[in-house]
């Protein structure tokens, strides 16, 4: 009965990660070249990824180095989903009497 939903969830759950992981590699390759801060892109790129970054980046401000652990971070926890629960979601859905 819950099958189509719970594809339909992770269908969706699988969209929104891609969109994340494509946002953080955009923003990373950004932070490497240096964008310019008055582009629209650099702009909405930034403006998607810092809200994701800012919590991560409070807990990581002490471990030592130049290196920003934050868009790492986010990539592990979105592929953790992917390896991890949407599987597990798509799996519930199948489970039937």
């Amino acid at each position: 009965m819950f099958g189509p939903i719970a594809d339909a969830i992770a269908r969706i759950l699988e969209v929104i990660l891609n969109l994340i992981q494509v946002l953080v590699i955009a923003s990373v390759l950004i932070s490497w070249v240096g964008g310019d801060p008055g582009n629209q892109v650099v702009g909405v790129v930034r403006n998607l990824t810092e809200p994701l970054y800012r919590p991560l980046r409070r807990l990581t401000r002490n471990l030592p180095g130049p290196i920003d652990w934050a868009p790492m971070i986010v990539l592990l926890l979105v592929m953790f989903v992917q390896y991890g629960i949407i599987p597990y979601i798509r799996m519930e859905g199948r489970v039937g009497p």
